[in-house]
């Protein structure tokens, strides 16, 4: 046989042998997973949400350390409270005795309390005479500690709901922080100045019974002296008999 056609036959016969055995091909379409597509969708909805709530707070953690780090000028808050005579407008205590006892002269307040209320100072030196010029002093003083002490806690009441401005108009927790310790502070000022005052009541009432003591202790003397004089007198006129 003709090598060619053998070749042929085997050939043809290969073929027709392959296309026996291998199975017939027919045309698929792509198959969905419809149930793991969903889950899929829902898992990267999922994941989106989680990373956009992480977004929100690291940005809440920001403005909160920013809330903290942020620098609150105390001092600058009412700023007309910052006064010492507002703050601490009693004499100093080494100056009390003097201020209270009538040695010192009035000055201030207390001058316009002593013009007021004066009408005669004697001038002959005597100790009765230095006395009631001094108990004149004590009283004027007196008046015009208390006046100025009174005019600080009214100035403090004026500048108070500045305070309350900056309280509403904080935007951060050092703020209101700050705010709220300086109010404190202002708390703890007026108690102050409620001390001193109970303070001074006490010494004005002291003073007033240092007064009624000294009316009678002059009184003694007057009596004591006139005794004296009397008996000397007696004295004079029996040795003259």
């Amino acid at each position: 046989m003709n090598p060619n056609r053998l070749a042929y036959v085997v050939v043809s016969a290969g073929v027709m042998l392959s296309l026996c055995v291998a199975p017939k091909a027919t045309a698929q379409m792509a198959v969905i997973d419809s149930a793991n597509l969903g889950q899929n969708i829902q898992t990267a909805a999922q994941s989106v949400i989680a990373v956009e709530q992480l977004k929100a707070q690291l940005s809440q953690l920001e403005q909160t350390y920013q809330m903290f780090t942020n620098p609150t000028n105390v001092m600058g808050m009412a700023a007309g409270m910052e006064n010492q005579s507002i703050e601490n407008p009693m004499p100093m205590a080494n100056a009390m005795a003097g201020l209270v006892g009538g040695t010192t002269a009035p000055s201030g307040a207390a001058a316009s309390y002593y013009n007021q209320n004066h009408v005669y100072a004697p001038t002959d030196g005597s100790a009765a005479s230095a006395q009631m010029n001094a108990n004149g002093n004590a009283i004027a003083n007196i008046e015009g500690i208390a006046s100025t002490n009174l005019a600080a806690i009214q100035q403090r009441m004026q500048d108070l709901p500045n305070l309350e401005s900056d309280l509403n108009a904080a935007t951060s927790i050092t703020q209101v922080d700050a705010i709220n310790g300086r109010i404190a502070a202002e708390s703890q000022f007026v108690q102050a100045q409620q001390a001193q005052a109970q303070n001074l009541q006490v010494l004005a009432s002291e003073q007033a019974s240092s007064q009624q003591q000294q009316q009678k202790e002059q009184f003694v003397e007057d009596m004591t002296n006139a005794s004296s004089d009397y008996s000397q007198a007696a004295a004079a006129d029996n040795t003259g008999q």
